[in-house]
């Protein structure tokens, strides 16, 4: 069957989200690997670490929100975090419907570790930019973004 002829030049490689989607999707699997067999963690459970380590007073919800994923999904995860002592969860003294999040002493120092290995995967992935090249990838990373969720929010 021929390809309408308007789109004869079109290659689906060169599709910024297809380019972005093989990746994410390239650099997910590096990550998972190394998280998985170093650290016996998941990428879920991972990004939910990071997010309490870096945001205090971190809840399930705010893990959600940032992360844009399912409530229920973070939910099962942060249960095996809090299972295995990494994690631990409050109640909060002026609002008690909310349930902040903190990395308990085990969690602290798997963090670090898998933060460390994580940076490490990282800058050898960089190693292939030149410091300026680098800069500008993640500065055009950025407004990329930014016009993406601006066009988001326009329509």
């Amino acid at each position: 069957m021929p390809r309408p002829s308007q789109y004869r030049d079109f290659r689906y490689e060169d599709f910024i989200p297809a380019k972005v989607q093989s990746l994410s999707a390239a650099i997910t699997q590096l990550v998972s690997k190394e998280l998985e067999a170093v650290h016996s963690l998941t990428l879920n459970e991972w990004r939910i670490l990071a997010h309490i380590a870096a945001v205090e007073g971190a809840t399930a919800q705010s893990v959600a929100d940032t992360s844009g994923v399912d409530k229920g999904w973070v939910s099962r995860s942060l249960n095996a975090l809090l299972e295995r002592g990494l994690v631990v969860r409050s109640t909060d003294r002026n609002d008690r419907r909310k349930r902040p999040l903190e990395l308990t002493d085990t969690g602290v120092a798997t963090f670090e570790k898998a933060a460390g290995d994580i940076r490490s995967l990282q800058n050898r992935l960089l190693d292939a930019f030149s410091a300026e090249d680098h800069e500008a990838f993640v500065r055009l990373m950025t407004r990329l973004q930014r016009t993406a969720e601006t066009m988001r929010t326009e329509e």
